[in-house]
């Protein structure tokens, strides 16, 4: 956090010696509805065509992206976005070899150069990805070509392939335009297919733009954004908190500084989280309990959001695979030793339900302290569902 703090002083501190000309240039811009730059169901083609749009559709504002890096000078020195409009299609979870979700954004700001100084920051947005992998779920960012629209631009291909699934893959580009910045994201199962589909959708984007600053209409429809999603059981699914493991499981005899809550996760239907703190034979135990749209996707959220915890959680590593073929339930789980501290991973799914649990120690532990933590939750998880 500190290296982007001073990167960001020095883009700041550049931009104070942009000529006067720069923003006298858009001193009259043209008002345009942002809300019909981005991508609707009628452009995604037919490998969108049934995507469902996401709750977080709508419109975004400057502050998310400076909450994002920790500052507040972005958001107060006047140079970040004033206003923008996002629309996200599709489940990355689907387990699809092909195109799984599209989304695409429009920020507005208030001269060409502050345009370009959001864009740095998205670049560094992106770089960060490689960070949030973990030693069970590696993270590759590769800089890619970028079409050639628009004024300055990047594109990377953010790759994150979890064991024996398909690989999740994001192609990101973003460009300037005047004092736009347009961000299309295509999520993938392959590389192929994100770099067959982003062509088309990010110069449809930019035409999309281009046409309302030129004062012409765009085919676009009112879109009825999806209402916030409500923590609690899923209608017709079951209460998950009677799935998650209980103090006595690790060897705890009493709930200490125990927190558990439903969530909103989507697109999971259903979310519950605990926390045990201390755990009896751990320091810290976590673990998370979805219920999907199906077991397609309770697979491929629990191997792909898990590892991302605990990437933040432990770092880097040393990973063991461990074997957990008599455990009841599909399940795969880790020994991963880090510096000072050490992790069991471990990832479960019973159909439409997956969850995932972390236990942190400082201590060493052993494949048979894994399996017997794996099967005891595979046991409260198959008493409580039908």
């Amino acid at each position: 956090m500190k290296l982007k703090r001073l990167v960001l002083v020095a883009l700041v501190a550049a931009l104070v010696l942009v000529p006067a000309t720069a923003a006298s240039a858009s001193r009259h811009p043209r008002e345009i509805r942002l809300s019909l730059v981005p991508l609707q169901t009628a452009q995604l083609g037919p490998a969108g065509a049934s995507f469902a749009l996401n709750y977080g559709s709508g419109p975004t504002y400057g502050e998310i992206r400076s909450n994002f890096f920790g500052i507040n000078e972005y958001s107060s020195s006047n140079v970040g976005p004033i206003e923008g409009y996002s629309l996200d299609y599709g489940d990355p979870f689907t387990g699809s070899t092909g195109v799984m979700e599209v989304s695409s954004s429009v920020e507005e700001y208030r001269t060409p150069a502050n345009a370009e100084l959001g864009l740095s920051f998205a670049r560094f947005n992106d770089l960060d990805y490689s960070h949030y992998g973990s030693p069970v779920l590696p993270i590759t960012v590769k800089k890619i070509k970028p079409e050639a629209v628009g004024g300055r631009r990047f594109a990377y291909l953010i790759t994150l392939a979890a064991s024996n699934l398909n690989p999740i893959v994001r192609l990101d580009e973003q460009i300037t335009s005047g004092r736009y910045v347009l961000d299309l994201t295509v999520t993938a199962g392959s590389a192929s297919a994100g770099e067959h589909a982003a062509p088309h959708l990010l110069r449809l984007l930019r035409n999309r733009l281009r046409r309302l600053i030129g004062g012409h209409t765009v085919a676009a429809e009112p879109v009825n954004l999806p209402p916030q999603p409500q923590p609690g059981q899923a209608p017709g699914g079951p209460d998950l908190s009677t799935l998650i493991l209980e103090p006595s499981d690790v060897g705890q005899s009493h709930a200490v500084n125990l927190i558990q809550a439903y969530v909103a996760d989507s697109p999971a239907l259903s979310a519950y989280v605990m926390e045990l703190r201390p755990a009896g034979t751990y320091d810290v135990l976590l673990q998370q309990i979805g219920w999907w749209p199906s077991a397609t996707e309770a697979t491929y959220a629990e191997a792909y959001q898990g590892p991302l915890l605990l990437g933040g959680v432990l770092g880097s590593g040393t990973v063991s695979s461990v074997d957990l073929s008599a455990v009841t339930d599909p399940a795969t789980g880790y020994i991963v030793k880090g510096d000072g501290a050490s992790a069991i991973e471990i990832m479960l799914t019973n159909g439409q339900a997956g969850e995932f649990i972390v236990a942190l120690t400082k201590t060493t532990p052993q494949a048979s302290d894994v399996q017997s933590l794996a099967q005891v939750a595979a046991n409260r998880l198959d008493a409580g569902l039908p």
